[in-house]
């Protein structure tokens, strides 16, 4: 009988210096703190709350700050453009898909500032000269008709705004162009402008990119 209680007695404090780990780490143990301490890193694993978690998502990043003062904007407007650029920035827009994000709308032309080779003396010539340009990179340009202001003068931007008008001509001087010559235009007719909605960072971008294969438009929020 005594040897039975010795016996129990034994395992009793084996059991017990065993729970209290004197006999080293319990495996599989669920006790909180050693299961925490059993972490890889865990000093650098928080919680995500429900602000930054969006940005983990697909798309969180989409209105990340675009360029030329676009950032954050849900509404831009490109414009404006006459019958001479119409077809082809309506072909660039067709290419993104825009959907019914995209509205058109008629505007009063606004006066402008225009930059051009000074008319040639016949048609022909001044084809040949504007092909010339186009192969050397200068797609923006428009020969003027026999019934415009300037016949067979050579359209190279237009700008509602004298510095950026000053500014192209300095680049095709650059270019080797000229002679060239700016001179302000008022107002005459319609124009047509654009106004895309639901515009995130890439499209901004995207839109800006459109924006400079027409240097006498503009980018910018929209008025409402």
């Amino acid at each position: 009988m005594r040897a039975v209680f010795l016996l129990l007695l034994l395992a009793n404090l084996a059991l017990f210096a065993w729970q209290q780990g004197w006999l080293g780490p319990a495996t599989g143990s669920g006790r909180e703190p050693e299961r925490v301490a059993r972490q890889i890193a865990a000093d650098r694993i928080r919680l995500l709350t429900p602000a930054p978690a969006p940005a983990l998502a697909p798309g969180g990043a989409v209105r990340e700050a675009g360029q030329g003062g676009t950032a954050g904007l849900s509404c831009l407007e490109l414009g404006d453009f006459d019958e001479a650029s119409l077809t082809r920035v309506q072909s660039r827009l067709a290419a993104l898909s825009l959907g019914d994000r995209l509205r058109a709308r008629t505007v009063a032309a606004p006066g402008w500032f225009v930059v051009y080779l000074p008319p040639l003396p016949t048609r022909a010539d001044a084809e040949r000269v504007a092909q010339e340009l186009r192969g050397r990179g200068i797609r923006d340009l428009t020969v003027m008709g026999q019934n415009s202001a300037m016949p067979n003068a050579i359209l190279l931007g237009s700008f509602r705004d004298a510095e950026l008008a000053q500014r192209h001509q300095a680049e095709l001087s650059r270019r080797g162009v000229g002679p060239l010559q700016t001179t302000q235009r008022p107002g005459n007719g319609e124009a047509t402008r654009f106004e895309i909605r639901d515009v995130d960072g890439v499209l901004a971008q995207q839109l800006a990119e459109v924006q400079k294969e027409f240097p006498q438009s503009q980018l910018g929020a929209c008025a409402n």
